[in-house]
């Protein structure tokens, strides 16, 4: 503990991701996510971008984050490869885009019954 003491880089509380976006839009590339540690109490999910290798911090209580947080334990936990979770969040978000579009058209039909 006396050399962490004396290093002037370590900060207690210091996370990799002092900001956190929401989500992100574009194919993900690479997925990274760090349980809370003696450096940093939260959660820290990391996202590299397809298209520009940008890496992204996302905010691990957004539904973006707990999605692809809960996907990482999950192969982790059964041995899966971690890209599996970067496919699935494509695929599943165009589906949920679709469904909305046909709940609106739906409750425009109930408008024209009443």
């Amino acid at each position: 503990s006396c050399l962490r003491e004396s290093d002037s880089t370590f900060v207690p509380g210091r996370c990799l991701c002092p900001h956190t976006q929401p989500g992100v839009r574009g194919q993900l590339k690479e997925l990274t996510v760090y349980q809370k540690s003696p450096s940093c109490s939260k959660i820290t999910v990391i996202v590299t971008l397809k298209s520009n290798n940008e890496q992204v911090c996302l905010n691990p209580e957004a539904p973006m984050g707990r999605q692809l947080t809960r996907c990482w334990n999950r192969a982790h936990k059964m041995g899966r490869d971690v890209k599996l979770c970067l496919k699935r969040r494509r695929g599943r978000g165009r589906g949920r885009g679709g469904q909305q579009q046909r709940s609106r058209q739906r409750s425009r039909g109930h408008n024209v019954n009443a």
